[in-house]
């Protein structure tokens, strides 16, 4: 679909240096234009208004290390960890880079929405009164990710103009308490329209983060449990409720119109799954298209393979080769579901691109490596080189036991195939280049191959249909609406042909307990490892995995759940303890730390605001 939003706000980048708090906050005119007279103008205040959501490409264009570190569902990738710090917490502290960025970019965006409705607001005609509550609602956004990352942030709700460094941390009630305030007041002013499919925030948008904050709130102010997550009981429903109510209106009455792998397809960017992206356009003038895209396609998996084609004729993508699947992950997606082959490049043909063109190429294309989902048949892996002709040299690789694989060696004297079924180390299988799974899902295959990263111009969804059906069955089973949550659970399980459940109790979690009962080997898969009888809203959590794999909500998802704790010693490979979560004051860390840059800079912030976990004897000081 034809995208609307063209960052001609890079050009103000130039002219207009905004930044954010203290450093970050200090909007200096760079040019010798009069700002107010510039932004006077309807045409340059519409570029303005642009300019928060480019600044969404500093969050989520990158790494998403501090969405994915750490987590139930990605592994260590082939270069060791995309953060130690953040995927193993014991060394995780004030001085980290990856959260000082993080902080620093939300209150650029912040800075960003309150230039817009300094020079916006007040104006009830044309385009500044939807431009002005687009705003609002960016900057509400911003300090909800604060919010679920860091807690209590300072909240500055004005365009700043001098270089006032004193802004003091509010507490994490407040923070939630002006998010929602904020998204309340754009529902009623009621001018965005309720659908956009052009990058703009809508009333849909508005709903979807208001179902995320209310949510959020429930959670950290409508619950008790231990120290270390176990034990929540529900002390107020209230927010619960709200949160519902609004992924309801988010909704809208809508179901899913597109198939799985059809709605994550680059040349489908802003379907109407799609409630809110960042935009991405390739072929603007002065775009260099080898560092002006994203990195999203490059996240998830080791590299793929095009070792048959080389030159100008590559066509493969570069990968950092960081947050391959887990095994948890890999377990989780079930026979009969789309989304094991909508989520991960099953066949990798020789040249990466084959996978996307024309069925004639694929007819004539070998298959480099294949990878069986863990259910398949392990018995007589060999089948598949023997069930086409562009399979007879495919090497094949279980996903359910990666240690196991077939060689196909080819005999150049006499053309003989020779089939050889062979065992490789746990840490080779899963960290190797070509040697596991590769997420497909955020693929942009009309690119060429680069040994850069930002290369891609797919767009990066933020919020889309069956991710907010996805919140609000968390939100009507933690209110207390349990076959609401299992009705809304199965519209996500029917859209990709998972089979409906009848009950979460009939739920099963396959797993492997490290014994060759947990493979297919002939027999099927009733005898391979399951549990049933999981709370539900570990089933919830399991769907999230499936449907939102290589997504940027995983982290939140575990905190907001207190889950985050139990699940990296369940499932992280690198966590063997919680007292891997217990910082120098004895205390857990549920939150990243305070920046420590950010409070020697703020003079209004002092040592005794950094987070539990993060307090050491030179913070006392």
């Amino acid at each position: 679909m034809k995208k609307k939003i063209i960052f001609s706000a890079l050009a103000l980048a130039g002219m207009f240096s905004l930044t954010g708090c203290s450093d970050f906050l200090d909007p200096a005119n760079k040019s010798d234009l009069d700002s107010d007279t510039y932004f006077s103008e309807e045409k340059s205040f519409e570029e303005l208004s642009t300019y928060p959501y480019y600044k969404l490409r500093s969050i989520y264009g990158d790494s998403p290390n501090l969405f994915c570190s750490g987590t139930d569902l990605y592994e260590k990738g082939r270069s060791n960890y995309a953060s130690t710090q953040l995927s193993l917490y014991k060394d995780l502290n004030a001085d980290n880079t990856d959260v000082m960025s993080f902080y620093k970019n939300c209150f650029d965006g912040i800075q960003q929405c309150n230039t817009v409705l300094y020079y916006g607001e007040g104006k009830e005609d044309g385009i500044y009164p939807k431009r002005c509550d687009e705003a609002k609602a960016l900057r509400a956004f911003y300090y909800y990710l604060l919010s679920q990352q860091i807690g209590g942030v300072p909240v500055i709700d004005k365009y700043i103009a001098n270089t006032e460094t004193a802004y003091p941390r509010q507490s994490q009630d407040s923070v939630y308490k002006f998010v929602i305030k904020t998204l309340q007041e754009v529902e009623t002013h009621n001018v965005l329209p309720m659908d956009d499919h052009t990058g703009r925030v809508s009333m849909r948008t508005v709903y979807n983060f208001l179902a995320k904050a209310c949510l959020a709130y429930a959670w950290d102010f409508g619950t008790t449990s231990n120290e270390d997550g176990s034990n929540v009981q529900v002390t107020d429903k209230t927010y619960f409720n709200l949160a519902a109510q609004y992924a309801d209106k988010a909704i809208n009455g809508q179901t899913p119109t597109m198939t799985f792998s059809g709605m994550w397809d680059v040349a489908n960017d802003n379907n109407n799954d799609v409630i809110f992206a960042i935009q991405y356009t390739k072929g603007l003038a002065g775009q260099d298209e080898t560092i002006d895209g994203n990195h999203q396609q490059a996240q998830f998996g080791n590299y793929y393979n095009d070792a048959d084609v080389t030159g100008s004729d590559a066509q493969t993508k570069y990968t950092t080769s960081q947050f391959p699947p887990s095994e948890k992950l890999i377990y989780l997606f079930e026979p009969g579901d789309d989304r094991f082959q909508g989520t991960f490049m099953v066949e990798q043909y020789s040249a990466y691109k084959v996978y996307y063109g024309e069925q004639a190429a694929k007819d004539t294309s070998t298959v480099a490596f294949y990878f069986p989902a863990w259910y398949e048949d392990l018995s007589n892996l060999s089948a598949y080189n023997k069930s086409s002709e562009k399979h007879k040299t495919t090497k094949v690789f279980s996903t359910s036991n990666p240690c196991v694989y077939v060689n196909a060696t080819v005999n150049k004297r006499t053309g003989k195939i020779t089939y050889k079924t062979g065992t490789q180390s746990y840490e080779t299988s899963r960290t190797s280049t070509s040697q596991t799974l590769c997420v497909r899902k955020f693929d942009d295959y009309t690119t060429k191959r680069n040994l850069t990263k930002a290369v891609s111009f797919h767009d990066i969804v933020l919020a889309h249909l069956t991710e907010t059906y996805l919140l609000g069955a968390e939100a009507y089973y933690m209110a207390g609406n349990e076959a609401k949550a299992l009705q809304y659970v199965n519209v996500v399980r029917n859209r990709s042909h998972a089979e409906s459940l009848t009950s979460f109790a009939a739920y099963k979690r396959h797993y492997s307990d490290g014994t060759a009962n947990s493979y297919n080997n002939g027999a099927g898969i009733a005898n391979v490892p399951f549990e049933t009888g999981l709370n539900p809203l570990e089933v919830i959590l399991d769907e999230r995995a499936r449907e939102l794999c290589g997504e940027y909500y995983r982290w939140m998802d575990l905190r907001r759940t207190k889950k985050l704790i139990e699940y990296n010693v369940k499932y992280n490979s690198g966590v063997t303890s919680k007292d891997y979560f217990i910082g120098p004051d004895g205390k857990y860390r549920w939150f990243r730390p305070f920046p420590q840059g950010e409070i020697n800079l703020n003079s209004a912030l002092t040592n005794a605001d950094q987070n539990p976990g993060y307090v050491t004897s030179e913070t006392d000081e």
